[in-house]
Parts: C-alpha cells; structure tokens; sequence
C-alpha cells in the first residue's frame, strides 16, 4: 500500500478540492472558488490560516517568491481520496469492505453503467488474485 499522506479534515479537503480544480492559485482564488453549496463562506483570514496548516504539513508547495503566495497541491487527489475512504471504512463500517460495498449497492443511485464498472473492477480483481495463486 502507498504511503499515506498528511491528514487532512473536511475544511481542509475544500480547500484541496478548489486547488486540484484550479491547478493552483491564490488565497484569493480559493475562496471564490468555494462551493456555494449552502454552507457559509469562511473568512479570508480562515482560508489563508488553513492553506498555512497545509503547507506545514506538506499537502501543499507555497511560491513565496512574489505576493500573493501562490499553493499548488503536493499531494495527489486520488491519494487523498484513497485515504479518506479508507479512514471512513474504518471508522464507520469496522473496516469491514463487504459491509460498505452491499450498502452502497442497495443505498445508493447507480446506474447500469455504474454497475458494469463495478462488476469489471471486481473480475479484474479476481482475475489477478488467481494469477498471484499459481
């Protein structure tokens, strides 16, 4: 398994999110950026706190060689993600994969396509699990 990656909260992953979608950018940037998905705009000052923390804790480069700093993301999104579902398996389904996976078949609003996928990922795996036997 890759190694994991700094911990990231929720607020912070916000802030990711507009990064990887922006490439990099400005404080500034960030914050127009945000989702106006009903919940409230942070502050400034917070965002560009957050985007600090990030940056000590390595999920982010900083260019401080002219104002405003610009962040570019130093960790890739899928790595994230990865961990995240993994930190959510654990937490919530005891770690338990088959648990998580029968939930989001009976729960959730997949598609025929989506579902294809999901079949092809799991024989894909299968299929390697056999060679890895022989």
């Amino acid at each position: 398994m890759a190694k994991s990656g700094p911990h990231i909260t929720a607020a912070e992953l916000r802030i990711m999110k507009a990064l990887w979608s922006l490439g990099s950018g400005t404080v500034r940037q960030v914050l127009d950026a945000w989702p106006e998905d009903g919940e409230d705009r942070p502050a400034y000052t917070t965002v560009m706190t957050m985007m600090k923390q990030l940056a000590e804790k390595g999920a982010l480069d900083v260019d401080r060689s002219r104002q405003p700093f610009i962040y570019t993301p130093a960790v890739r999104r899928d790595q994230v993600m990865g961990q995240r579902v993994l930190e959510f398996l654990q937490n919530v389904f005891d770690g338990q994969a088959e648990d998580l996976v029968l939930h989001l078949a009976d729960k959730a609003d997949l598609s025929a396509e989506d579902l294809r996928r999901i079949e092809a990922k799991i024989q894909a795996r299968e299929k390697a699990e056999r060679k890895e036997q022989k």
